[in-house]
């Protein structure tokens, strides 16, 4: 594979290969592997003066060796170096490659949350990327300049963990488009390996910390401005009714706010409350009963501070997208969080988000002696391995046969005597 690359020389006062600016005259060389070798080779050598420093004669004389197999001149071949149309047709450009890749997610179904975060990383991250580098076509995204691509990314282990995933998955799918030749992309998987995520307890609220929470919905206000001057005090018991609501079911912050009313039902036959939806995650059916003071209080759910009610949703008017208004929720739990000044043992402040309370509902079933495909079950997950990865070390039926083993263990050392 052969790239075209500028060669900074003096006076240039960039560092020789760098290829981030490309407004100078410097020379051009190729370089790469040709025929089993590698070889960087200028272009002087091989192009008339006035096309050996521009860049796209470069990629296209380079385009044209790797098809020789051999360094020729544009005028010793039969077919024109000089034919971006024929170069684009023979080798897709990164750009269009996205384009595909992207349209092919909207046609297999992905979600506006997973095409949103495609763009980030394909269009706002990989193509500004490419067009610094100065590279055009899907070859040219060989271990190197993805490893390059890699390096730019100022994310955390987690983040840059999910992101290779996705960098990963556009690579497959140009191979198995016919763009990138046979094992390219498993080539490129082993070639930039695997990145180590540090496993971290899952925050949750302890009973006494929730109970604070919700001590602080009933000094929360919409509009604080307004109610520091009176006894009033608005928006407290829409966000206490959806904290309960999430607490007691494990739904995401997204399918609480968008709650249809509809989906709150009893059954007749043992006056259990349930809510059932479809999550947006997973698109899986889920069952979530909840206690009466929950359902009482989300048919009691108070108006907004502008007075807005909606006989199709709990918390939402159904005006706007379902991605603002989840925002807006999450600003607002900023604020309760604020009120509820939660600390650490150590006396820091907590680091307290909405999906803590997906998460204390996990833990909490789970310390209760809930099984755990039945918890992974009214989270929604797609596997229950999802479900171990996170909370098993509060799976209490395990951790007691932990106990059990080893102290069967310490029977058969001679450590302590049997059980009469």
């Amino acid at each position: 594979m052969l790239k075209a690359l500028r060669r900074h020389l003096p006076p240039c006062k960039r560092s020789q290969w760098d290829q981030g600016y490309q407004r100078c005259t410097c020379p051009i060389a190729i370089r790469g592997t040709l025929a089993g070798r590698h070889v960087t080779i200028s272009t002087a050598k091989y192009l008339p003066p006035e096309l050996a420093r521009d860049l796209e004669s470069a990629r296209n004389l380079a385009i044209l060796w790797e098809r020789n197999g051999a360094p020729v001149r544009p005028e010793e071949y039969a077919a024109p170096v000089q034919q971006p149309a024929t170069a684009e047709t023979q080798q897709p450009t990164i750009e269009s490659a996205v384009s595909a890749f992207m349209a092919d997610g909207r046609v297999r179904g992905n979600t506006a949350a997973t095409e949103y975060k495609r763009k980030i990383v394909f269009e706002s991250s990989l193509l500004p990327f490419c067009a610094d580098k100065g590279f055009r076509f899907v070859t040219e995204l060989d271990l190197n300049a993805v490893r390059d691509w890699r390096s730019t990314w100022k994310l955390g282990d987690l983040s840059r963990y999910k992101r290779q995933g996705q960098a990963i998955g556009f690579i497959w799918f140009c191979e198995r488009a016919g763009w990138l030749p046979r094992n390219y992309a498993s080539d490129i998987t082993r070639g930039l390996g695997k990145i180590a995520v540090k496993v971290t307890q899952t925050g949750y609220f302890q009973p006494d910390e929730y109970a604070r929470l919700i001590d602080a919905t009933y000094l929360y206000s919409d509009r604080p401005s307004v109610d520091k001057h009176n006894s009033l005090t608005i928006g407290g018991g829409r966000i206490r009714a959806l904290t309960e609501l999430m607490r007691w079911t494990g739904l995401r912050i997204r399918d609480a706010v968008t709650l249809e009313r509809n989906r709150l039902a009893c059954d007749p036959s043992n006056g259990m409350w349930s809510v059932m939806l479809y999550q947006k995650k997973t698109g899986d059916p889920v069952y979530c009963p909840i206690p009466p003071d929950v359902a009482a209080a989300l048919q009691n759910v108070p108006a907004s501070q502008k007075g807005n009610t909606n006989a199709t949703y709990f918390f939402w008017t159904g005006s706007g997208l379902a991605k603002t208004i989840t925002s807006n929720w999450q600003r607002s739990y900023l604020k309760l969080f604020k009120l509820a000044n939660l600390r650490e043992p150590d006396g820091t402040a907590k680091r307290c988000h909405p999906h803590m309370l997906r998460d204390t509902f996990a833990v909490e079933s789970l310390l209760s002696g809930m099984r755990l495909e039945e918890v992974s079950t009214i989270l929604g997950h797609s596997s229950v391995k999802i479900t171990e990865r996170h909370y098993m070390p509060w799976v209490r039926a395990r951790q007691t046969s932990l106990n059990q083993s080893v102290m069967d263990s310490w029977v058969k050392q001679g450590k302590i005597k049997p059980a009469a």
